[in-house]
């Protein structure tokens, strides 16, 4: 997915943008193959992943709090936003 989105480097700086104007500190970690995002980016949509919030990933006790998923839509916003002020 690496190599897919270091050939759209704005993809993941409007994303950082969405993150800084939601209060968040973006943090750009590696992980393994396998998620959506990997998927959709070698199909042609440069996709990064993006926070969820969620806790215990891939536990029988995975959950989320109302605060995450509100400060996950927050980000969603702010990344349209974003993306129709650069385009």
């Amino acid at each position: 997915m690496k190599e897919v989105l270091d050939k759209h480097p704005q993809v993941v700086a409007y994303a950082s943008e969405a993150y800084k104007r939601a209060g968040l500190h973006v943090v750009n970690e590696p992980i393994r193959g396998g998620t959506d995002g990997s998927r959709l980016s070698f199909m042609g949509l440069p996709c990064p992943n993006l926070f969820t919030g969620m806790q215990a990933i891939h536990s029988k006790h995975e959950w989320i709090g109302v605060k995450d998923m509100q400060k996950a839509v927050e980000i969603l916003v702010n990344l349209v936003q974003v993306w129709e002020e650069k385009s």
